[in-house]
């Protein structure tokens, strides 16, 4: 059974193909412009909700590793609780899709002057309002974020390059990463059929990961939980162990992401440790030890940098693959509205029973 979730997912190659086009054609002015307008400041404060605050997470550990004050806030939890931060040194770099999420609207009327915009559409709120604005450039997803979120972590990349002189270097390594991803996505395709089982089961699920990895930790429970309306936990690694650690056994299960050079010794002893107590443990990232099973191949020679695009592209595919075991319809909603413009209520009504 196909569906435009499946081309989605199956289009990336080509829509991140089209967005580096954008990016490095009409588009480069707004990303050389915007950077320039955030190293006016001293500090950047990255925000967004749902899979556009994921995809600021990649960005934040950039910023970080380059000696960049950073802090990345979920929008709702800065405009009701920590706008005090945003003195006129601080610039915010704010990230929706749609530009018309109601957290998003809310923030630039209360900060106007000083907001990096990052949307999908040219004639939205954001993309009117912001000091400066990036458009991604992407083609559009039927309903949840796929195509969008990897554009989205590209394209704040592709920002934090430019604001540290490297947009060239970067544009080879995004071309090497699309090299890569053309025939692995189909890969990944034909492998996830043996996935079934294992994403069908109703024992618990969590993703855990570390550092720039966190984005696809976030982005792979938040798409379990709309594609295949299951419960997932999406948590750090290391943090797992101080407790969560005690759910595991026969009845647990874990997605451990395992690209981050700086920690992958520590995630391959977590998925170790979990196999040993019966927990079953499926790793994605380049295969350290056959007695971990990986959930697919790792592409060779993946530039780093790009690493958390194809973190996300099984876990995508994991999530369209549990749908379909339980019998989910693919590409709607029950409850969440495509955009979230209120804070109240649900998207959709149930009947009563």
């Amino acid at each position: 059974m196909n569906s435009r979730l499946l081309e989605n997912i199956l289009a990336q190659p080509d829509s991140l193909r089209a967005v580096a086009s954008y990016q490095f054609g009409e588009g480069r002015e707004a990303l050389i412009r915007s950077s320039e307008f955030l190293r006016s400041r001293k500090r950047i404060v990255l925000t967004g909700m749902g899979g556009s605050f994921s995809a600021c997470i990649p960005l934040a550990y950039f910023f970080a590793a380059h000696g960049v004050s950073v802090s990345l806030i979920e929008t709702s939890e800065l405009l009701y609780f920590e706008m005090p931060i945003l003195d006129p040194e601080t610039a915010v770099i704010l990230v929706s899709r749609s530009g018309e999420s109601v957290e998003a609207t809310k923030l630039l009327k209360a900060q106007h002057g000083s907001v990096v915009g990052i949307t999908n559409v040219p004639h939205s709120t954001l993309a009117a309002n912001a000091s400066q604005t990036i458009l991604l450039g992407c083609p559009p997803d039927e309903l949840v974020a796929i195509q969008t979120y990897t554009a989205s972590v590209v394209v704040l990349l592709l920002l934090g390059a430019a604001y540290v002189g490297e947009l060239d270097l970067a544009r080879s390594e995004l071309d090497s990463t699309l090299g890569a991803l053309t025939p692995w996505v189909r890969e990944c395709l034909d492998q996830s059929q043996r996935w079934i089982s294992f994403f069908a089961s109703a024992s618990p699920l969590y993703v855990l990961g570390r550092g720039p990895s966190l984005a696809s930790v976030t982005l792979g429970a938040l798409l379990f939980h709309e594609v295949a309306k299951m419960p997932a936990v999406g948590m750090s690694a290391a943090q797992f162990r101080h407790g969560p650690v005690e759910v595991a056994g026969e009845r647990f299960r874990a997605l451990i992401i395992g690209s981050q050079e700086a920690t992958v010794e520590w995630d391959a002893a977590l998925a170790k440790d979990l196999t040993n107590v019966n927990s079953q443990v499926r790793w994605i990232g380049p295969a350290i030890n056959p007695a971990i099973a990986s959930l697919c191949s790792w592409p060779d020679n993946l530039p780093a940098r790009f690493a958390p695009i194809a973190e996300i592209i099984p876990i995508q595919l994991a999530a369209y693959q549990a749908a379909k075991a339980r019998g989910i319809p693919l590409g709607k909603f029950r409850f969440a509205p495509a955009i979230t413009t209120s804070e109240t209520g649900l998207g959709a009504s149930v009947p009563a029973t």
